[in-house]
């Protein structure tokens, strides 16, 4: 028996859904559908919690209906799929709470708050999020490190922004970072800027930075 879970936004566990279910979580990239095995090989459903799937993805790799898998679609795509037996549709219907880097980014300079799991994930795991998230923090570490030594009018002329909210959670930062912190994190950016220009995406290295820079930032 398949799964199939409709949702607006993939998420990464089933904790929501109250699924009677026992699974483990595998990524896209380690997949292969082609591969049809036996039913009773392994009890644990297999849980895709890094892509969408669509009718024709599944039906380019034969894939055998009655095994346990779990896949994530789009709403959009569910109409495909309404002749398909050994299928069970499941409707997140969890309000999703959209993320944004400023989110992230107070959590990374708290030491009194631990590192969301569902940050993390949501944004290391695009590219495009992570690059959101890292213009972002890039900017306000920069900001950080030009309010050393340079007053808050000239700084906001020469990063072209308002002087506003962004440099009274400056200010409170200031009094308790060290420029020494500033510019170990400043080398972790360039280091992580250098691996983005050298190699395609890589999730990992995302991740890592995070972690390490919230070692060397939170206050």
């Amino acid at each position: 028996m398949t799964y199939l879970i409709v949702t607006d936004s993939l998420i990464d566990n089933l904790e929501n859904l109250n699924l009677d279910l026992q699974y483990k979580k595998i990524s896209k990239d380690s997949l292969n559908l082609n591969e049809q095995s036996s039913l009773f090989e392994d009890p644990l459903y297999k849980f895709v919690y890094d892509s969408f799937f669509t009718y024709k993805n599944l039906q380019d790799n034969q894939y055998n209906f009655s095994l346990r898998y779990i896949f994530q679609i789009k709403k959009s795509n569910l109409q495909k799929f309404q002749n398909i037996e050994n299928l069970t549709v499941v409707h997140n219907s969890a309000i999703v709470k959209e993320k944004y880097p400023w989110d992230l980014s107070n959590i990374i300079f708290n030491k009194n708050k631990n590192l969301d799991s569902d940050l993390l994930f949501y944004f290391s795991n695009k590219e495009n999020n992570f690059r959101n998230f890292f213009n972002f923090f890039t900017k306000e570490v920069f900001r950080l490190k030009l309010l050393l030594n340079v007053n808050a009018d000239v700084v906001s002329k020469i990063l072209n922004e308002k002087k506003d909210y962004k440099y009274e959670k400056a200010d409170g930062l200031l009094k308790k970072l060290s420029a020494n912190n500033l510019d170990e994190a400043i080398n972790l950016v360039y280091k992580l800027e250098e691996k983005m220009l050298k190699a395609s995406y890589n999730q990992e290295n995302s991740k890592r930075f995070i972690i390490a820079i919230k070692q060397k930032l939170q206050v």
